[in-house]
């Protein structure tokens, strides 16, 4: 009898199929963590509009009046921020103000479903950029 070295057909597929496993548990954890840290990129986006917002409202007595389709219409650059924060995916921010200007709401597009809110009248935002995006998050004045 031949004392053979090696691996068996049946030791090699069963590793490979345990590699292919782990590989893929590991792409789908990465792929969620993608998505948090895009998210958590949003909400800081809003923050800082936020804070630029209750600054305009301090100096003129309301929040600014929207023109047009882009955030960087109602004034706040270069006075109040630097620039106005893009998505890290390319959908789009959205600003309303409310009323007489006093208060509005900001919205944004999250892709975890953690992120999301559903503070009252916040869900079902304007389009956020896209073919049946809805923004799903918002940041309201204070």
């Amino acid at each position: 009898m031949k004392n053979k070295k090696g691996f068996t057909l049946i030791e090699l597929i069963v590793v490979i199929t345990i590699i292919a496993l782990v590989t893929a548990v590991t792409a789908v954890s990465f792929t969620g963590i993608n998505r948090k840290a895009r998210d958590s990129k949003r909400v800081s986006d809003l923050e800082k509009i936020r804070i630029a917002l209750e600054m305009y409202k301090q100096n003129n007595g309301k929040y600014p009046a929207p023109s047009g389709d882009s955030l960087l219409a109602v004034g706040l650059v270069p006075d109040y921020i630097q620039a106005i924060p893009t998505d890290p995916k390319s959908f789009k921010y959205s600003y309303e103000p409310e009323g007489d200007r006093f208060s509005y709401k900001l919205y944004a597009q999250m892709e975890d479903d953690a992120s999301k809110n559903s503070l009252p009248g916040c869900y079902y935002g304007p389009s956020c950029g896209g073919v049946l995006l809805d923004c799903n998050y918002c940041v309201s004045s204070p």
